[in-house]
């Protein structure tokens, strides 16, 4: 039970350390992204999902649009059953005819949690793909005359990975694709890093777009982002503040010194009244006869 206690709490207090032997205690991520298959494509809106007297009357005509970009990740040892934590970058070249006809730049920062391993040759290893979702209004600032169709506008894609906030992809590995060889000739070495220009166009990962319910076994849970308030991405601000308390002041005794009534004595008083109205009607009566 001690040894159990001791290792919740190592986790907690060391970052770097993880939770379970099952866990890598490092990894490397290659990219697979091939032309052919690394696409965008467009998705159907989930099934039974509705918004009656909702609409927009300049609605972008296309849905949601999405890249996967596929990895493999390896750990070192065949004992390792789950990647505890993994954080991709990825990167999107499209096409564009809104940025002065050059391509936009797009990039999402997603981390993974309990990517589950395989072994594999000397240690374990997966593939899996690094879901990126173009929102329909995002795709229309891309493209303004198609409104937002984005087939075939893929240029290029790249990724980085870090795991325990170390850079896990080495110099020289895979790490982007150029699908178009004439703008592959215009770009510069780690060409993501460049400041291109995203049109005001966003992505967004599984778990901020409708489809989340879905996701399945499609990909990992996604923790997160950092800094996010709630589940709506609001962050609440408390609406009541503590006021230190006033000092009650003090009044002197003798300031609200009060005369005590003796009861008896109002008690006669009354009496004595009440006699007196008594012998002023009498009066009264005499003097009418």
């Amino acid at each position: 039970m001690k040894s159990a206690l001791f290792t919740i709490l190592a986790g907690a207090l060391c970052a770097s350390m993880t939770a379970s032997a099952a866990d890598a205690k490092a990894v490397r991520v290659t990219l697979k992204a091939k032309g052919s298959s690394t696409k965008i494509e467009k998705l159907p809106m989930p099934q039974g999902m509705a918004f009656p007297g909702a609409g927009m009357s300049a609605q972008p005509v296309v849905p949601w649009q999405i890249v996967n970009i596929p990895v493999e990740i390896e750990a070192p040892t065949k004992a390792a059953q789950f990647v505890p934590q993994l954080t991709f970058t990825a990167h999107l070249l499209i096409e564009s005819d809104s940025n002065n006809d050059k391509p936009v730049l797009i990039s999402k920062e997603i981390t993974y949690v309990d990517i589950p391993l395989s072994p594999g040759g000397e240690g374990a290893t997966t593939t899996m793909s690094v879901g990126i979702f173009i929102p329909p209004s995002s795709a229309a600032r891309i493209n303004t005359k198609g409104k937002g169709d984005l087939k075939g506008k893929l240029l290029g894609v790249a990724i980085e990975a870090t795991f325990n906030d170390k850079q896990c992809m080495k110099t020289g590995e895979s790490r982007s694709a150029i699908f178009d060889n004439t703008i592959k000739k215009k770009l510069s070495a780690e060409w993501w890093k460049k400041n291109m220009g995203d049109a005001g166009a966003v992505a967004c990962s599984i778990d901020e777009t409708p489809y989340a319910a879905w996701a399945g076994s499609f990909y990992p849970a996604v923790l997160p982002a950092k800094n996010s308030g709630s589940n709506t991405g609001v962050t609440t601000t408390p609406t009541t503040t503590e006021t230190p308390e006033s000092t009650p002041t003090e009044t002197p005794a003798d300031t609200t010194e009060t005369t005590p009534t003796d009861s008896a004595d109002s008690d006669d008083t009354a009496t004595e009244d009440s006699g007196s109205n008594k012998k002023r009607g009498r009066n009264k009566k005499r003097n009418r006869r």
